[in-house]
């Protein structure tokens, strides 16, 4: 029992290294240029309201672009009624999709910076746009929004949003040397955007972060990841199968991307919600009781970093990981079998 319990605090430690760093977006003076907000929206009639009426609420102003990628819904007629400027790219069989929506609308921009936000991102106070460019120190910032759930469901998550941020190892113990770069927000200078080729040369990347942070570390500029905890926010699926198809439409091309030995403390740490669990189960003693709380604890602490998570989800966080890999299989299947994805609408081929 004992070298169980140790194995136990052998995970919450490897969880400690892979989610070390918590660089939140801080307020602070700033000294901001104009800055272009560029929406790229599918079908978001239900998302941009809440995006948009938090924009008009910033204290910083700004030009509000929203890109109509080939929407059948209300989502052009719903962004002119709240302020927003709508274009609507050409239709192109070469290339399509949220990287060709954002390029366009960086195209039309008259600003000295480029905010892009995907539609289902809020911005938290005021002061959040001000915030984010205060933070800008050149090049390519980006920053996850803290994740805010709403339904039981939602909870199940819980492991993609924390995989999502710490298999970039930009938050571990130990500094990465390969860029990396979160997709809902994203901040760059204009003429940092158009001197790397911007999302032009992310085109073809299912993730095109991921594209973005390589094409500016080529050009020698830094690539900056934030955590969004207090500043900018999302719900990012509003029914349990958007969810399910959402996480698998991308996931295992990102864990493909991810540093070996950083995946292997991240396997490790989540095998810790199975261990813990068994150990429970197999020997109900105060010792099992112990460590079972404590490893639960642990994961609550971290998993708050990145969303409003609860303390049962915490204390459940195996069933989190069975859903995980429920849905990391699926996305295997489609993206290294099938060799494509459904998103929207579209099939993708990678």
């Amino acid at each position: 029992m004992m070298i169980a319990g140790l194995l136990v605090l052998l995970t919450m430690c490897a969880g400690s290294f892979v989610f070390y760093k918590k660089p939140y977006v801080k307020s602070g003076p700033s000294e901001a240029g104009s800055v272009t907000v560029i929406i790229p929206a599918r079908n978001e009639a239900h998302n941009l309201p809440h995006l948009l009426t938090s924009l008009k609420q910033q204290d910083l102003p700004h030009q509000c672009l929203v890109i109509d990628d080939g929407s059948t819904d209300e989502t052009a007629a719903i962004a002119r009624q709240l302020g927003a400027t709508v274009l609507t790219p050409p239709k192109r069989t070469d290339w399509q999709g949220k990287s060709a929506a954002c390029y366009f609308g960086a195209e039309h921009a008259q600003s000295d910076y480029l905010l892009f936000l995907d539609a289902d991102v809020i911005l938290n106070h005021s002061q959040s746009l001000r915030n984010l460019l205060t933070c800008y120190n050149g090049g390519l910032m980006t920053v996850q929004p803290y994740h805010i759930t709403k339904k039981p469901y939602e909870e199940l998550s819980v492991w993609f949003n924390i995989l999502t941020v710490v298999g970039q190892n930009s938050f571990s113990a130990v500094s990465s040397s390969t860029p990396a770069a979160f997709g809902p927000v994203v901040l760059t200078s204009s003429a940092h955007y158009f001197e790397t080729g911007g999302h032009y040369g992310a085109r073809g990347q299912l993730i095109e972060g991921f594209g973005l942070a390589a094409q500016f570390a080529q050009h020698q500029l830094p690539v900056t990841a934030l955590l969004g905890k207090g500043t900018i926010s999302f719900r990012m699926y509003s029914h349990f199968q958007a969810m399910t198809k959402g996480w698998a439409k991308h996931f295992a091309s990102g864990a493909a991307a991810t540093k070996p030995w950083i995946m292997l403390l991240i396997i490790l740490w989540m095998l810790g919600s199975l261990l813990s669990l068994s150990l429970l189960i197999l020997s109900p003693e105060p010792f099992s009781i112990m460590m079972y709380i404590l490893y639960s604890l642990h994961f609550y602490i971290l998993s708050r970093r990145v969303g409003r998570f609860s303390l049962v989800t915490a204390l459940f966080s195996s069933l989190a990981f069975i859903y995980f890999l429920y849905v990391f299989t699926q996305s295997f299947i489609h993206t290294f079998i099938f060799k494509k994805v459904e998103w929207k609408g579209r099939n993708l081929k990678l």
